[in-house]
C-alpha cells in the first residue's frame, strides 16, 4: 500500500483516526501499532484489569525516573501494550469529565475546544445504553453499560454522600461531571471489554483501504525540506521506509509520542544534541507539561462480611466466571467498585477537584478455598486523586536507541498546593467513613497501620503510597503559547503535514476516565483532517 495517511499508535485516538479516515471520503491509512493483537481472555474480562498493568506481554514494563516528591521512589507506569493501547487494560470506567474542562481549553484560546463543540463527537461515537438523547449517543460503534453487579454497601455510601452535601447521579452528566454513583462502563452488553481497537478497528479489518502493522517500531519520523514526508520502523526485525502522500499523525500516547518526536529531531535542541540526535526543530515544550493525577488510598475494616472477599471464594468465582462466559453480566463484567465520585471540595472551582474511588476489594485480596485457606480480612480501599495538578514533569529520552523506554518523571507533589489537597482529602474521607449511615460497616483503619500524629507524619504516609491514576497527558501540548507543541488543529509548530492527536496534547487535565475524552478528540480530527462539519 501507498498511503495517504500514516497513524502511529493504535492507542484511543488512533483507532478512531484509522477508521474514519480510511471510510468513505477519506483515504488510504497505514497504521502502526509496536504491540502485537489483544484477543486474549484477560483482556476481554472487565474483572481481570488488574492482572494485565503489570504483565511483560500487555502492558510496556515501564517505571517512572526516582520521583523527588515522593522521597525517590520509582512508580510503574502501566500502558497498554497492542492494538487499543491502554484502553485494552484500562479499568473499564467510562465518563467525560467535567463540560468546565474543556470550556477552559477554549479560555486557553483553543477556539473549537469547548464542550459544545466535542459534544457531536462524544454522542457520535457512542452506544450508550440509555439510547439517544441530547447528550448520549445510541448509534455509535462504543457500546457504553451499566454496571451489572451492585456491593451491598453502595447503597450506604450513597447515603453517607448525601448527607455530605454531594450530589448523588446515576448519570454524571447530570451535575456537569459532578457526583458520586455508578460510573457507566466501557463493557459491551455481554459484559466483555471493549477498548478502541474493539469498537473501531475488528469491525473493519477487511477494509481495503486500511492497512494494519502490529509490532512495527517506530524509529523516527521523516522529515525532509521541513515536512513529514514518512515513517521509518522496524517491522518484525526488518527495517522499513514508507511515505505518507498526505500527513504522518502521532497517536501514540503521552509517554511515546514526544519520544517519537524526540528521535526524530523536534524538541529541546540542547537536549537532543546531548543525546546524539541532531536538531531538525528546536521545540523546547516537547515532553514538557507532563502530568498525571496523583492518587492516594487507605484501607478500613468493615463490620459485615459482605466485601468482595465472599465473591473470591473458589467455588463462587467459578460460577461468576460461568456466568460472564455465557453473557449473562456478574462481577466479572465490572471493577469490584462500591462508588465512585467527582466532587467539588472548592466552591471557587468550576469542575470537581477530588476524584474517590470505593473499592470492595484491595490489591491484596486472593481467591481463597474452604477448608484449604482462609479468606482475607473483611476490607474496603478508599482510592482519591487531585483532579488538576499544578506538579509538571518530563518526557526525555534516555538514549538516542529507539527500543530504550524514556525518562519518565512526574513531579508528583512538588507543588505546595498538591500536596496540601492531597492532605485534606485523606483527612474528608477518612471522616467520611464515619459519617451516620456508614459508621456501622466501617470498621478500623489498616492502612495506614497507625493513625498520623500530626502534618508531617500524614505527609510522610502519602509520599509513601501515592502514585498515579494512570492518566497521563500534557506533553505535547496544544496551545497558542512558547511551549505548545501543536496549534489547534493538532498540527506540530514548525514541521508541515505532521499532527499529533492523542492525550499528549490535552492543555490542563480532565476532570474524569480520559478515554471516552481521547476518543473524541480523535473522532473531531477526522473531520477537520478530512475538511467535514460535524455530523
Amino acid at each position: 500500500m501507498n498511503p495517504d495517511y500514516i497513524v502511529i499508535g493504535a492507542g484511543s485516538a488512533g483507532c478512531v483516526l484509522a477508521n474514519r479516515l480510511s471510510g468513505a471520503g477519506g483515504g488510504k491509512v497505514l497504521l502502526l501499532e509496536a504491540g502485537g493483537t489483544t484477543r486474549g481472555i484477560l483482556y476481554r474480562m472487565p474483572l481481570a484489569a488488574t492482572k494485565l498493568w503489570f504483565n511483560p506481554k500487555t502492558s510496556w514494563g515501564l517505571w517512572s525516573e526516582p520521583e523527588p516528591g515522593l522521597d525517590g521512589r520509582k512508580i510503574p507506569v502501566p500502558r497498554g501494550k497492542g492494538l487499543g493501547g491502554s484502553s485494552a487494560i484500562n479499568g473499564t470506567i467510562y465518563n467525560r469529565g467535567s463540560p468546565h474542562d474543556y470550556d477552559r481549553w477554549r479560555d486557553l484560546g483553543l477556539e473549537g475546544w469547548d464542550y459544545a463543540a466535542l459534544l457531536p463527537y462524544f454522542r457520535r461515537i457512542e452506544n450508550h445504553w440509555r439510547g439517544a438523547d441530547a447528550v448520549h449517543g445510541g448509534r455509535g460503534e462504543v457500546t457504553v453499560s451499566q454496571v451489572s453487579s451492585r456491593s451491598p454497601f453502595t447503597p450506604a455510601f450513597l447515603e453517607t454522600a448525601r448527607q455530605m452535601g454531594w450530589p448523588v447521579t446515576e448519570d454524571f452528566l447530570e451535575h456537569e461531571g459532578e457526583g458520586v454513583g455508578l460510573s457507566d462502563l466501557n463493557v459491551d452488553r455481554r459484559g466483555r471489554r471493549m477498548s478502541a481497537a474493539d469498537a473501531f478497528l475488528r469491525p473493519i479489518a477487511g477494509r481495503p483501504s486500511l492497512q494494519i502493522e502490529t509490532f512495527a517500531q517506530v524509529q523516527k519520523i521523516i522529515i525532509e525540506n521541513g515536512r513529514a514526508t514518512g515513517v521509518e520502523y522496524l517491522h518484525k526485525g526488518e527495517r522499513k521506509r514508507v511515505h505518507a502522500a498526505r500527513e504522518v499523525i502521532l497517536a501514540a500516547g503521552a509517554i511515546a509520542s514526544p519520544q517519537i518526536l524526540l528521535l526524530s529531531g523536534i524538541g529541546p535542541a540542547d537536549e537532543l544534541r546531548s543525546t546524539g540526535i541532531e536538531p531538525v526543530l528546536n521545540l523546547p515544550g516537547v515532553g514538557r507539561n507532563f502530568n498525571d493525577q496523583p492518587g492516594g488510598s487507605f484501607e478500613f475494616t468493615v463490620q459485615k462480611p459482605l466485601s468482595f472477599v465472599r465473591n473470591l471464594r473458589a467455588d463462587r468465582l467459578a460460577l461468576s466466571l460461568a456466568q460472564w462466559a455465557l453473557g449473562l453480566g456478574g462481577i466479572a463484567a465490572g471493577p469490584p467498585i462500591v462508588a465512585m465520585g467527582s466532587v467539588r471540595t472548592n466552591t471557587i472551582d468550576r469542575s470537581p477537584d477530588l476524584r474517590l474511588n470505593l473499592a470492595a476489594a484491595t490489591m491484596q485480596s486472593k481467591v481463597w478455598y474452604p477448608g484449604v485457606t482462609r479468606p482475607g480480612p473483611h476490607k474496603l480501599m478508599m482510592s482519591f486523586g487531585l483532579a488538576h495538578p499544578e506538579s509538571r514533569g518530563s518526557i526525555t529520552l534516555s538514549s538516542a536507541d529507539p527500543a530504550a523506554p524514556p525518562r519518565i518523571c512526574y513531579n508528583l507533589l512538588t507543588a505546595p498546593h498538591d500536596m496540601a489537597r492531597m492532605k485534606a482529602y485523606y483527612r474528608l474521607l477518612t471522616s467520611v467513613i464515619r459519617q451516620p449511615a456508614f459508621a456501622g460497616i466501617a470498621g478500623e483503619i489498616t492502612r495506614p497501620p497507625a493513625p498520623p500524629a500530626d502534618d508531617a507524619a500524614l505527609e510522610t504516609y502519602l509520599k509513601s503510597v501515592a502514585g498515579t491514576t494512570s492518566h497521563p497527558m500534557g506533553s505535547c501540548k496544544m496551545g497558542t503559547d512558547d511551549a505548545a507543541v501543536v496549534d489547534a488543529d493538532c498540527k506540530v509548530r514548525g514541521i508541515a503535514h505532521l499532527r499529533v492527536i492523542d492525550a499528549s496534547i490535552f492543555p490542563v487535565q480532565v476532570s474524569g476516565n480520559p478515554h471516552a475524552a481521547i476518543m473524541a478528540v480523535g473522532d473531531r480530527m477526522s473531520d477537520v483532517i478530512l475538511g467535514r462539519a460535524a455530523s
